[in-house]
């Protein structure tokens, strides 16, 4: 019995612990779903994400809070680990070789603007202190490059906007002054492109960028719109969009605009369907998701819209389950999850997630065709419903193998020119978007060649003969080359030219000219009206 007794509560347990792995919430696309609240009620936080698993760092709640808590997606439990050494909000934190950074902010003893900055190793569960920044810094804005850590900008203990900028080297523990940026800024936004740093508002307009290799910061072309707080930006394909945020006379904008680095120019996109500013954006398969956030009278927003840069529309979607600012949001694996935040009246533990709903890999082209030209093809297929763009392949043999000879291509044609006439081409195509590529099309084949010129124009021949004789004869210009083509190489001795005019009773009339017999001959070509 006691033998029975152990297995039925061996199996038991691993029940239990296989239940614990399932996530209890339901998953369904296209919709938020409250998850487990955090342990305590945040704003002003910080979250980040490592293995898969997010963890919400300080901020506020009835006090400016030092506790740490970890989520688990799978088992939608909040776990707290140890927290740090003092009380941060208005802090950064940044995750560098698999440790979680927390840098400045607003201490919970004095209420202090803060320099220290401390480190959390996940596999001891343990906070250890680091050399301090040379400057004091909240509200600034932190970037991780080539494994240091720069910190840019803020606002110093007595308040003051700064211009500074510092990158710290976890091998050394110490925090190097670097060139300060041409504006001071606070509440902006940074980010990378191409190993070099670009600093975005937080003062104005102002737009400027910092190379490390030469430790220069460059000021850009300023943007369309200025945005001195609260705005959030994303890179997609290598240029930094600029979303919503409060302008100069403290209004919150729906205005969006992009920015290309290789143009250094700024242009205004269409702009969202709400004001927003303390709020999120999140990228998601190359779409910009804009999540809750706040107006100018202070009222919160549960609602969430999303760019498509293909189109340059944004769409609203499910909205969340609570309206919402001064959240966090963070991304794993494909789905949204937003942490913490204020009603405007309360600090809030809430958790919701939201999974995108998901595009199925695109169907195969049909009815591919190519028509021959000269020096050219023309192909045409029927578009494919949810395709974004397509890939042409060709080969000079039937059936492949098959070279890539155009991978972006958007409609539904295209004329192929870098062919060469004679020479018969095979073609296949594939349709491509966020979630993949499909198989390959029909193949569709064509031998270009050369247009042929049809000349409608007419002659007169004048053939004079050695005894002196001319005869004339009104032609069209394929039987004068066909004469001159006799003349010049025929071994025929005769030539039956056909007398189309005055035939009389006569069923035809036929001259046959001798060779030897000609002495010279003109050709007086006219062109044919209609």
């Amino acid at each position: 019995m006691k033998k029975s007794f152990k297995v039925l509560l061996s199996v038991v347990l691993a029940m239990v612990m296989l239940l614990s792995a399932v996530p209890v919430f339901a998953a369904e696309e296209g919709v938020w779903i409250e998850v487990a609240s955090m342990n305590h009620a945040r704003t002003e936080h910080q979250t980040e994400v490592l293995d898969s698993k997010i963890y919400a760092i300080g901020g506020r709640g009835d006090e400016i809070l030092s506790s740490v808590e970890v989520f688990d997606p799978q088992t939608n439990v909040w776990t707290e680990v140890s927290s740090m050494r003092m009380g941060r909000q208005y802090h950064q934190t940044e995750v560098l070789d698999g440790k979680i950074y927390a840098i400045g902010g607003r201490d919970d003893i004095t209420g202090n603007r803060l320099s220290s900055v401390e480190v959390y190793d996940p596999q001891t569960n343990i906070w250890t202190e680091l050399a301090n920044m040379n400057q004091t810094r909240e509200i600034f804005q932190t970037i991780v490059l080539n494994g240091k850590i720069y910190s840019i900008g803020g606002n110093d203990n007595a308040g003051n906007r700064l211009s500074s900028v510092e990158v710290y080297d976890p091998q050394t523990n110490i925090w190097t002054e670097l060139a300060n940026m041409n504006q001071t800024r606070k509440n902006h936004q940074t980010q990378v492109i191409d190993g070099k740093i670009y600093a975005i508002g937080g003062s104005s307009s102002s737009v400027e960028v910092y190379d490390p290799q030469t430790n220069i910061w460059t000021e850009l072309a300023n943007m369309n719109q200025t945005r001195q707080s609260y705005l959030q930006t994303e890179v997609i394909n290598g240029k930094i969009y600029a979303i919503g945020g409060r302008d100069d006379a403290e209004l919150f904008l729906s205005n969006v605009e992009v920015y290309d680095p290789q143009t250094n120019i700024w242009i205004e996109l269409a702009n969202m369907n709400q004001v927003r500013g303390i709020h999120q954006t999140e990228v998601i398969n190359g779409e910009i998701y804009a999540i809750g956030g706040r107006d100018d009278a202070g009222v919160r927003f549960s609602s969430v819209e999303v760019y498509d840069s293909q189109i340059n529309t944004w769409t609203e979607v499910a909205s969340m389950n609570q309206t919402i600012n001064g959240h966090q949001t963070e991304v794993v694996n494909g789905s949204i999850y937003s942490v913490g935040g204020s009603d405007g009246v309360t600090r809030l533990p809430i958790v919701e997630v939201y999974i995108p709903i998901s595009t199925p890999i695109p169907n195969v082209p049909l009815n591919l065709t190519a028509t021959a030209g000269d020096s050219q093809v023309t192909l045409l297929w029927d578009e494919v419903e949810v395709a974004e763009y397509y890939i042409l392949k060709r080969s000079t043999t039937p059936g492949g193998p098959y070279e890539v000879i155009d991978n972006e291509i958007y409609g539904s044609s295209l004329v192929d020119s870098r062919v060469e006439n004679g020479t018969t081409y095979y073609y296949v195509l594939s349709a491509v978007n966020s979630e993949g590529e499909s198989e390959n099309s029909n193949e569709a084949s064509a031998t270009p060649k050369a247009s042929v010129v049809v000349n409608n124009n007419r002659a007169i021949l004048v053939i004079v003969l050695e005894n002196g004789q001319e005869k004339e004869y009104d032609l069209t210009m394929t039987d004068v080359e066909s004469f001159v083509n006799w003349y010049q190489g025929s071994l025929s001795v005769v030539y039956a030219i056909e007398k189309t005019g005055n035939v009389g009773p006569f069923l035809n009339r036929t001259d046959f000219i001798i060779h030897d017999n000609i002495l010279t001959f003109e050709v007086n070509e006219y062109e044919v009206t209609q």
